[in-house]
């Protein structure tokens, strides 16, 4: 069969499009990404067996007006045409579509292509627009695009109109069964990493210090404010030697994050290295040996689950997180670390005391490694892609 792959922002890279891709291709498949192209590059490529295909360079354009064009919005002219034109004339295929914002310009091309249609809902929009306009201090800004009120009318208006949806987590699938899709045309696909790339196990955790990672978006949905305020009232009454903190990541709130380090004399302890190679990240995954997901608690963040915890868990790392209910349940689950309560800087502290045990540290993580090697791996969710797609395509 052929699968055509729609992704809104770059390719590559997206650790999710390049699993569903891959996995697709394992199976003798042709498999296309048709990407944005605000960077440039090449409008044909490939990645392995996966071909790719891009927007128009546009060359010559000034930046302001290729963001433009670029933009992933459903009645954009641009995508419309590559869309149409990517898309197989003669020949059964399926569409796969990553997220809402385009996802409208779906529904006339799969009556010209009479292809069938999946939309990969990695994000919730309505209730991550909301999210963002309550934790942001210019909750006006780019109210004609990202309103949530109007997203939600948007979504409301095309879920009910795919073969088939993919949700992250539990909480998705009910929220979509709660729009009116069928029970069997919604599953759950999660994010979680393959088994052959689960890190080699490591040695035994010890000692007393704490070596905290962060890999991820700097934005004020992520918390990081408070996991360094916890930081912070660890250090009253511990050693500085006892906890060492890599913040790996780019975003909006970096300044405002660094700021915060030397507020609070932190810059012995906490390093933010901004956006690293796979490679670097790898090392320092080696190196800590708590993970950290103190996000803030909302609705987004209870509808979604994010990657960075299967891949701390993978490398034996308790995870340090908020109380979200997605990452929560997985935590008690699978007793993988350790939760707080969301804003608090005191009870961050407290859990931070009981991570210097080596022999709690140890148990958390080994807890971790295993439930990703029995449960929480890619070989388990593609199995699901593939059950769903073969019911789609025996439909008629």
């Amino acid at each position: 069969m052929k699968f055509l792959i729609i992704y809104k922002e770059d390719y590559p890279w997206d650790v999710r499009v390049e699993k569903i891709a891959l996995s697709l291709a394992e199976q003798g498949h042709q498999v296309t990404i048709l990407a944005r192209n605000l960077e440039q590059r090449p409008v044909t490529d490939r990645q392995g067996e996966v071909r790719i295909t891009r927007l128009p360079t546009l060359k010559g354009l000034p930046r302001p007006l290729r963001k433009l064009l670029n933009l992933p919005l459903w009645f954009n002219p641009v995508w419309i045409w590559k869309i149409l034109t990517a898309t197989p004339k003669h020949e059964s295929a399926v569409l796969i579509i990553r997220d809402i914002p385009i996802a409208k310009i779906i529904q006339p091309i799969k009556k010209l292509r009479n292809v069938k249609t999946i939309l990969d809902m990695a994000e919730c929009y309505p209730l991550m627009y909301q999210s963002i306009q309550n934790f942001s201090s210019r909750k006006h800004s780019r109210m004609s695009l990202k309103n949530p009120r109007l997203t939600a009318r948007y979504e409301q208006s095309i879920i009910g109109q795919f073969d088939h949806i993919w949700t992250m987590i539990e909480e998705s699938r009910k929220r979509t069964l709660e729009m009116g899709v069928p029970e069997d045309r919604v599953s759950i696909v999660s994010n979680t990493p393959p088994i052959e790339k689960i890190p080699d196990a490591r040695e035994p955790h010890s000692g007393r210090q704490i070596r905290i990672v962060y890999v991820g978006f700097l934005s004020t949905l992520r918390g990081l404010d408070t996991l360094l305020n916890g930081v912070s009232v660890f250090l009253k009454d511990n050693p500085r030697e006892h906890i060492k903190v890599d913040i790996i990541g780019k975003g909006k709130q970096k300044e405002f994050l660094s700021n915060l380090v030397n507020d609070l004399s932190l810059h012995d302890v906490v390093t933010i290295h901004g956006w690293l190679e796979q490679s670097d990240v790898d090392k320092l995954l080696m190196y800590a040996n708590v993970g950290a997901l103190t996000y803030r608690f909302c609705d987004h963040w209870n509808h979604t689950i994010p990657n960075k915890i299967f891949d701390y868990m993978a490398s034996s790392l308790p995870v340090l997180a908020t109380n979200i209910i997605p990452i929560s349940r997985i935590i008690i689950n699978t007793e993988c670390g350790v939760l707080c309560e969301d804003q608090n800087p005191a009870d961050v502290a407290l859990k931070l005391l009981q991570l210097t045990d080596p022999e709690e540290r140890q148990r958390l993580g080994s807890n971790g490694r295993k439930a990703v090697i029995d449960k929480y791996n890619w070989e388990n969710d593609k199995l699901q892609i593939f059950e769903d797609i073969k019911r789609i395509t025996e439909l008629d």
